[in-house]
């Protein structure tokens, strides 16, 4: 027996499912080879290790793979992997991202450490005293240091998944699809730190949005006739500890005839759709771009909630890509152009300002915008774009919250912007203050 992990027919065809769609974990396996000659058995025993309910060893296992079993039981004998367990039983695209990340990370430790040279020589010779225990550390090091990004990048998967479903959308993409999705994630870096955070954010931002609603009292206008409990007059509360008035409560209630607050609620009323301009410039490459992305793409769940569109601008010292997204309908490939794009040029506001109005000016519907500006930049306007500025905003009715990224906000920017908020720290939390100025 070549694998070290019991498995039936069902964990044998998925893991062959996912290797065959994932490019990525093909591509690894090729250059894993020069470290560890038996390492696509190490990959299928690892998959599943993450993907099966009950994980068994076998008791009988060939010679030269005895190794891979010493590596796994350094990773499964730790609460890391059961925490991780907890996002990959039974899901061959979660269980086939873990094992991506668990060989990605235990490769790189094995490189560090100097120990590829002596697995190599274990695996032709035989010879090898101590590296059993030494790879079981490594293994069990790496499950602790590889934890919390797995939960983290599959929290993003799904938030990425999700976006664009309404309430009781039951679609699901196929197996082969989740898994393209999860290799275009993977593979690049950046996109993997974006949809990592984006996860949280989109979290916060529903719970924002859901905060809002649940503690907004609305306006009282007068009192009506009717049964929304959550309006009842006192003296209506009043008659519920009273046998005799209780059943007379209960036959006005069942008639739609209870004395009620009528409530204006503002929240009703239609809002416009959110313009964010995203500076690309070469002062935001990193943790800055990073943090702005997530947060653009993190709106999209509160312009969706809210029934409102959203136009994306990326620019540095120009406008360099502009697109009309429906909230209710983005999809994953929209998603992950928006996460690659980076320009790296010089900072201009009046281009990216300009095409904002072109566009709400062009469409009727976009009337009572809100233009948010993410920038870590400095770059001054001149008088007469000021004015024209200005009375763009009173003619449209639209409002500019100016967000700064780790900088003091300048002032000629300051004077056109209807709100400025400073982010000290490219944290979630941060994102709270646009979620509640935009919505």
């Amino acid at each position: 027996m070549k694998n070290v992990i019991k498995h039936d027919a069902y964990d044998k065809k998925a893991f062959e499912r996912f290797l065959k769609n994932s490019k990525y974990l093909q591509k690894l396996l090729r250059y894993y080879s020069q470290f560890h000659p038996i390492h696509e058995k190490l990959a299928e025993d690892t998959f599943y290790a993450f993907f099966k309910y009950v994980v068994e060893f076998n008791e009988y296992v060939e010679e030269r793979f005895k190794i891979n079993k010493a590596i796994l039981e350094g990773a499964m004998k730790n609460i890391e992997y059961e925490k991780s367990k907890l996002f990959t039983e039974l899901d061959e695209m979660n269980a086939g991202t873990a094992t991506i990340m668990f060989c990605e990370k235990f490769f790189e430790n094995l490189k560090l450490k100097n120990l590829n040279k002596e697995l190599k020589k274990f695996i032709s010779d035989g010879n090898g005293e101590g590296l059993e225990d030494k790879l079981k550390e490594t293994a069990k090091e790496t499950m602790k240091e590889i934890s919390e990004e797995v939960s983290e990048v599959l929290q993003g998967f799904d938030a990425v998944e999700n976006f664009g479903k309404g309430l009781g959308d039951k679609k699901l993409l196929s197996p082969e699809d989740r898994i393209k999705l999860a290799d275009k994630i993977l593979e690049n870096k950046k996109i993997r730190e974006i949809v990592k955070k984006l996860g949280k954010l989109k979290l916060l931002a529903t719970n924002e949005y859901k905060s809002k609603i649940k503690h907004y009292s609305g306006e009282v206008y007068s009192t009506k006739i009717g049964r929304d409990l959550k309006h009842l007059l006192p003296k209506e509360i009043v008659n519920l500890s009273d046998e005799l008035l209780y059943y007379d409560f209960l036959r006005r209630f069942a008639d739609k005839k209870l004395m009620i607050y009528d409530i204006q609620n503002k929240l009703d009323k239609q809002k416009g759709p959110i313009v964010v301009l995203l500076d690309h410039s070469g002062s935001m490459y990193g943790d800055r771009e990073i943090w702005g992305k997530a947060v653009a793409l993190s709106l999209i769940e509160i312009a969706k909630r809210e029934n409102r569109e959203l136009y994306y601008i990326a620019f540095d010292d120009g406008v360099r890509f502009e697109k009309l997204i429906n909230p209710k309908n983005i999809t994953m490939e929209e998603i992950i152009e928006i996460a690659s794009l980076y320009f790296g040029g010089g900072t201009n506001f009046i281009e990216p300002l300009n095409k904002a109005m072109e566009v709400i000016k062009k469409n009727e519907s976009f009337k009572n915008a809100d233009i948010l500006l993410i920038t870590d930049g400095y770059a001054e306007v001149n008088d007469m774009f000021l004015k024209e500025f200005d009375k763009f905003k009173n003619e449209h009715n639209v409002k500019l919250i100016s967000v700064f990224v780790e900088i003091f906000p300048t002032e000629t920017l300051k004077m056109i912007s209807d709100e400025v908020i400073k982010v000290y720290d490219l944290v979630e939390e941060e994102a709270r203050k646009i979620y509640r100025a935009v919505s």
